[in-house]
């Protein structure tokens, strides 16, 4: 992980360079739709200001978790007690990037979604409530985060299928139980390695309209690494970097491109 001055002079330097917010200058169709129909789009609908409502309680919360840290680590240390409250603002999405989340579910309608990282449910009741009846598993690697997040899916109509397990252990034996995947959520080791290889795992379960979405993609040198061979992988068409989060298209009817979109 790099340091908290580093990552900010990067979004600084994203802020700058990037392009294409409002969709000025985008020649593809699809990109632009992107762009106007998910990411500039302002409206909350009920279902997402519940959601809402559970991230703000839960960042409060001084609930005490104790359990030893996995995968690339965080700012800190590798067995601690933290509060729930200190995990939500550490490490899960905020509202902005959960929102996006909430509205490409909604415009996809995917109903095939796998998520890789469940923390403590936050993204999972983004995905979940924007798809209500979709084949949703999440796999979390620390039993004491997926514990709250079962907690906090509870106040939800969605079932979503939780499973504890080390990703490098689990990831291949829960692939077998899809056909194929729509979207994908990369949100759990942080190591360059190991992302590479659930990004390979999971292409075998692609298809031309699957969306693969990657959190955290400047957090690391190790991470930026990683981005950097998927985005440029031979199957993959369409790459949208807004900085945070990466989205991987796959579409052969779109032209080969690679953006770097202010949001």
């Amino acid at each position: 992980m790099i340091s908290q001055l580093e990552y900010a002079l990067k979004y600084i330097k994203y802020w700058f360079f990037a392009k294409h917010k409002k969709g000025h200058g985008i020649h593809s169709p699809f990109i632009y739709k992107l762009i106007i129909n998910v990411l500039n789009n302002k409206s909350n609908d009920e279902t997402l200001n519940k959601v809402f409502d559970v991230y703000n309680k839960l960042r409060k919360s001084k609930e005490v978790l104790e359990f030893d840290e996995i995968g690339a680590g965080t700012s800190y240390k590798k067995s601690e007690k933290i509060t729930i409250g200190k995990i939500v603002k550490r490490s899960s999405i905020n509202r902005k990037y959960g929102k996006l989340i909430y509205n490409l579910i909604k415009y996809f309608n995917p109903t095939e979604i796998l998520e890789l990282g469940t923390s403590v449910g936050i993204s999972s009741a983004y995905i979940a409530q924007a798809a209500p009846r979709s084949n949703f598993k999440s796999i979390e690697g620390i039993e004491e985060k997926i514990i709250i997040a079962k907690e906090t899916a509870s106040g939800f109509k969605h079932h979503t299928e939780f499973i504890h397990g080390n990703f490098d252990n689990t990831v291949d034996s829960v692939l077998e139980k899809y056909d194929k995947l729509d979207l994908v959520f990369f949100d759990g080791n942080h190591k360059k390695q190991s992302t590479l290889n659930y990004f390979n795992s999971c292409l075998e379960k692609r298809h031309n309209e699957t969306i693969f979405i990657f959190d955290d993609i400047h957090w690391s040198d190790e991470m930026e690494e990683a981005w950097a061979e998927i985005k440029n992988h031979p199957k993959v068409k369409v790459s949208v970097d807004i900085f945070r989060m990466g989205l991987i298209f796959f579409r052969k009817e779109l032209s080969y491109q690679h953006y770097v979109i202010k949001f």
